[in-house]
Formats: structure tokens, C-alpha cells, sequence
């Protein structure tokens, strides 16, 4: 009897000098972790090794091997050269950390959409439905033709006033670097039934004429019927739009919104104001005004030219003859 409680008092006594010890070898450095799921990335090849051994030495004493994509439970991770992981059928091993995505990664930022670019042919971009760098839209209730090329935009929509053709243009420059405005060399020509230059008319002029016409509207210039893309059919300004391209007139087509039927004077309208002006237009900026032209009361095709840089953007416009 006292040989046994002997043995019993001896044997705790070396269980108790026992437990630091091995509490030490078991405790690692870091805080334990709950287990967590992770994705097996496997950049350029088709799978991953995992082996038996934390470090990994040679000969490497592989248990499996991981495909990209598979799920795993991440059991250890202190933060080394490998984490300790367990399959989905059960088999645990150690994988290196970096063929593990442990956290929900942020998604790619998501590139805006940016319209398709027309490509210049001997320096002129012209105006097709459909085809790249295109768009059609209505904006305040007049057809608007735009052509991107080169990082520029330009917008233009054309309305006979019945005293003078009234033109909107609008520019927005995203090439990377200033480009020049020059309305003066801006051109609008008519094309049927007869081939003819269409001066512009200075806005000083269009401001002190005693007119009323300034800004009304007898008829909207539309796409021409000619300038369609060889592999699509014309597209109908209240139909899908072709591209994304913001509206850059918004603002400056209230201005010339009024119909001929609502009485508006022109010196109500400060002309000089909304007139498009000469200057140097930086990356990232826009620009918009108006511009008038001599009116011939037979024309039928139209053709606007906006030389923006080093391209001529060129625009093809239809009006219907009012009889």
C-alpha cells in the first residue's frame, strides 16, 4: 500500500515536470487561428505540390497536389514560407503561402467604357452611321452627330433658322494634350441640288441684326441618308445609340431650342456669351458654342467641317425642303 501511493506520488511528480515542457513545444510563437477557407491560385502552371514537411527540404515528400481554384481549409498559418492545409477529401499537408488567396480579393477596377475611335483617313474622320467612333443622339429635340478620333470628340447639330443656318459644336479633348479652337477655319458647304461654300456669319453681326430669328427653328438638320456605314443600316436617333459618348451641347441646346412659334427675341440672348470662341483647349477640358452661316433656302445635303489638331472631322447633315 505505501509502495503504491509511493509510486502514484513519484509518477505525478514527473507528469507535472513534464507539462511546461511540453507546452512550450506546442505553443508556437504566434496565436493559434481558427481554420479558414482559401483558393489555390496557380499563376502559369496547371497545379500546386503540397508536401509532408513545413520546410519544404529536399527531397520533397509530396502528398498530393493542388489544381487552380480548389478550396481548402488553411489550418496553420504563422506567417512563414507555408501554410498548413487540409483538402476537401481530407488530406492535410503544407503548400506554400503564395499559391493561397486566404482573403477575399478585391475585384479589378472596372475600366469605363470608352468610346470606339474613328481612324482618320488623310487627316479627315467622316460622320457614318454605325461605324466606329460614331454616335447619333437628340438632344433638347435636335439630332446630334459625334466623332471621337484621337482622343477628341466633337459634337455638332445643324438647324435652319429660316434667316440663317445655326450650327452647335462642341469639343471635348481627352487626347493628352491642348489642342486649338478656331471657329474661322470651321466650314459649312452645301452639297445638293448645288455645290457651294456657306460663309459664316460673325457673331457680332448676328448680335446687332434687328431680327427676331436668331434663334428660332423652321427645320432640323438629321443624318444624311448617304452617310451610312457599309456594314450597318442607318440608325434611327430614337433607336439604341451606337456608343456611350456623353452629350457635350446639353447645356448649349436649351439656347437654341425655341421654336419659330414662340415669339424670342435675339437681345434677350447675350450672342458674344454662347458664340464659339478662339482658344487653346487643355486635356480634359470641353468647350461648346454657336455658330451661324449663310442660308440657302434649296439646300438639301449639307456638310460641316471642324478641323480640331491634326484631324478634320467632317459631318453629313439632310434637310427636308418645306413646301
Amino acid at each position: 500500500m505505501f509502495a503504491s501511493t509511493k509510486y502514484l506520488l513519484f509518477s505525478s511528480a514527473l507528469l507535472l515536470a513534464a507539462l511546461p515542457v511540453r507546452s512550450a513545444e506546442e505553443t508556437p510563437g504566434v496565436a493559434p487561428m481558427a481554420p479558414a477557407t482559401a483558393v489555390v491560385k496557380c499563376p502559369g502552371v496547371t497545379s500546386i505540390p503540397f508536401t509532408a514537411d513545413q520546410e519544404q527540404a529536399l527531397p520533397l515528400l509530396i502528398v498530393g497536389s493542388l489544381t487552380c481554384g480548389d478550396t481548402v481549409v488553411v489550418l496553420s498559418d504563422r506567417e512563414g514560407y507555408t501554410a498548413h492545409i487540409r483538402t476537401r477529401d481530407g488530406q492535410e499537408g503544407y503548400v506554400a503561402r503564395m499559391y493561397l488567396a486566404t482573403e477575399v480579393e478585391a475585384p479589378a477596377p472596372v475600366q469605363k467604357a470608352q468610346p470606339s475611335s474613328a481612324t482618320p483617313v488623310n487627316g479627315v474622320v467622316r460622320w457614318q452611321a454605325g461605324a466606329p467612333g460614331c454616335d447619333q443622339f437628340v438632344s433638347h429635340g435636335r439630332h446630334v452627330e459625334s466623332i471621337t478620333a484621337h482622343g477628341i470628340t466633337v459634337q455638332v447639330s445643324v438647324q435652319d433658322s429660316g434667316w440663317k443656318y445655326r450650327a452647335n459644336v462642341a469639343i471635348s479633348n481627352q487626347s493628352g494634350g491642348s489642342v486649338d479652337i478656331t471657329p474661322g477655319i470651321i466650314t459649312l458647304d452645301e452639297l445638293l441640288p448645288n455645290l457651294k461654300v456657306l460663309p459664316a456669319t460673325d457673331a457680332e453681326k448676328v448680335a446687332h441684326t434687328p431680327t427676331h430669328q436668331v434663334f428660332w427653328t423652321i427645320a432640323d438638320a438629321v443624318p444624311s441618308a448617304s452617310a451610312v456605314a457599309s456594314h450597318s443600316a442607318a440608325v434611327s436617333a430614337n433607336e439604341s445609340r451606337t456608343s456611350s459618348t456623353p452629350d457635350y451641347l446639353s447645356p448649349h441646346m436649351a439656347l437654341a431650342s425655341v421654336k419659330h412659334v414662340a415669339f424670342a427675341r435675339s437681345e434677350s440672348v447675350d450672342i458674344n456669351a454662347i458664340s464659339l470662341k478662339n482658344g487653346s483647349l487643355p486635356t480634359s477640358q470641353k468647350t461648346a458654342g454657336v455658330m451661324w452661316f449663310e442660308r440657302d433656302s434649296s439646300a438639301r445635303e449639307l456638310s460641316m467641317r471642324v478641323p480640331v489638331g491634326d484631324v478634320v472631322f467632317d459631318f453629313a447633315f439632310s434637310l427636308e425642303q418645306k413646301k
